[in-house]
């Protein structure tokens, strides 16, 4: 068993490694990211019926039916998260791990009204304690932005040339992403610290799926009675606290597949086979009088919050991100893994800093204060894990309306000051800003909005402050614009005179 431990501990290791390298270097690690993704409960059930989707879940199904939830000790990575808090907290708490209450209630409880609440339109609940949204918005909120601003500072230490380091995009801080991110990371490291993984059996909606198939697994592990001393060993090791030893079972159903309670004992009491070894075991986990009545009162409240929730306009008071189509679909289908936040090579995709409604707390928007959403790109719509930001082709992302330009003519410095500027319409991909003849020789700006596609390269490059003279506002509904066809030359195929 203790090469069991010792495989588990590499292949963790492996795919952790692989998601913070992809969450601080999206450009170059994305496909590792891609792929592990593509094995995520999330993408499993939000991408049904994709046919890789549907593969995911048969796939984490069965293995769990197989052999127990080991989704949870080698692919989940805030499960893996937790192991490495593990890690680091034990040196300082020197106690071992304590069986702990299975808590069935509460965790129906929790995930009946995350659930209910996410089929009611309200998706909030379920993406603060999805699993992969939660290490999303932890590296997203906290670890990459430190990171980036490390390697840069570093670089001209490590090289004078082109430096790994150097690379990393800087990406801003959101103060109110960042705060959440820092409280659920505290929360999650007391959780650790105290408890082992009793996140995982007591508020994960994932955990709560797995928990369920894990208890009808075709192989698991048991305590052979008649090996067994009543050492306690197994019972100190096991972080997510299912075994009993006053009653010498071990209940699957909580088990993660650490297998660090097998490894520690030392009389080989701990073994792995058929169910016939577990025959005194006790379920715990539906079906159940108190569980049942926890789902139902879950689910009743979740469904029913929605509706206080939603009765506001749909319309978004921020630009969202291209492909995310419509306030209303976006909303009810992102779970704020902030996927999206690290691959931008803009940095201009954020969480929401200011959010009109709890619909839109966590939820990623587009700030032009670092940059503009580069007309060539198409990365966000392609690694969003739920469909949220949906797939936009490359030559059609340049052309996709997400935003409509204003022009502030009060503002301009043509106006206040009689200086000549231009820089908006210059910086314009689609000529919806252009420089028309104004007073004393001047050339004003003149925005036309039909063929704006609000990539905020003007907003982003007018140099007015604190309040732009030209800004971008959200659309309703993103659509896509049609150029109008180019202007005839005049006779002999050139310009009648420069056009600057």
């Amino acid at each position: 068993m203790r090469i069991v431990k010792n495989l588990r501990l590499l292949a963790g290791v492996a795919v952790l490694t692989c998601f913070v390298l992809a969450w601080l270097r999206f450009d170059t690690f994305g496909p590792a990211a891609t792929l592990l993704e593509h094995t995520q409960m999330a993408y499993a059930i939000f991408e049904l019926p994709l046919i890789s989707a549907a593969i995911a879940l048969i796939a984490i199904t069965l293995t769990t039916l197989l052999v127990g939830r080991v989704y949870c000790s080698t692919l989940c990575p805030l499960g893996l998260l937790q192991d490495l808090i593990a890690r680091l907290t034990r040196r300082f708490n020197k106690k071992p791990y304590q069986k702990l209450a299975p808590h069935a209630s509460m965790h129906m409880l929790i995930f009946a009204l995350a659930a209910a609440s996410a089929v009611g339109g309200f998706i909030l609940p379920l993406t603060i304690i999805e699993p992969f949204s939660t290490f999303g918005q932890i590296f997203a909120g906290i670890f990459q932005p430190l990171a980036a601003r490390f390697f840069s500072a570093t670089a001209p230490l490590l090289s004078t040339g082109i430096n790994w380091f150097g690379q990393a995009s800087a990406k801003p801080f959101s103060l109110l992403n960042s705060m959440i991110s820092v409280l659920l990371l505290a929360g999650l490291t007391i959780a650790v610290y105290k408890a082992g993984r009793v996140y995982c059996n007591t508020i994960c909606p994932v955990g709560a799926i797995l928990r369920f198939i894990a208890k009808h697994s075709i192989f698991r592990l048991a305590i052979d009675d008649n090996a067994c001393t009543s050492c306690r060993l197994c019972e100190k090791a096991c972080k997510a606290g299912c075994i009993d030893l006053a009653s010498k079972t071990l209940d699957f159903s909580r088990c993660v597949s650490c297998y660090n309670c097998a490894a520690s004992c030392n009389f080989a009491a701990i073994k792995f086979g058929r169910p016939a070894a577990t025959a005194g075991e006790k379920p715990d986990f539906m079906p159940g009088r108190r569980a049942a009545i926890a789902a139902i009162a879950g689910g009743a409240a979740g469904y029913a919050l929605p509706k206080a929730l939603l009765a506001a306009s749909q319309s978004p008071a921020q630009i969202l991100p291209p492909g995310a189509m419509t306030a209303e679909r976006f909303y009810q289908s992102c779970i704020s893994c902030h996927l999206c936040v690290i691959a931008c090579p803009s940095s201009v995709i954020k969480p929401h800093s200011t959010p009109e409604s709890p619909r839109s707390l966590l939820k990623p928007a587009l700030n032009f204060d670092l940059g503009m959403c580069e007309q060539n790109c198409n990365l966000c719509s392609q690694i969003c894990p739920v469909n949220a930001i949906q797939p936009v082709a490359a030559d059609r992302k340049k052309l996709m309306k997400i935003g409509e330009v204003e022009y502030k003519k009060h503002l301009c410095v043509v106006e206040t000051d009689g200086k000549d500027c231009g820089a908006c319409a210059e910086h314009c991909p689609t000529q919806a800003v252009r420089m028309v003849p104004y007073h004393n020789n001047l050339m004003i700006p003149q925005t036309d909005p039909a063929i704006c596609i609000g990539c905020g390269s003007c907003e982003h490059i007018c140099p007015v402050r604190p309040d732009r003279a030209i800004i971008v506002h959200p659309v309703a509904q993103q659509t896509f614009i049609e150029m109008p066809e180019p202007e005839a030359l005049p006779d002999g195929g050139q310009p009648a005179e420069f056009p600057f």
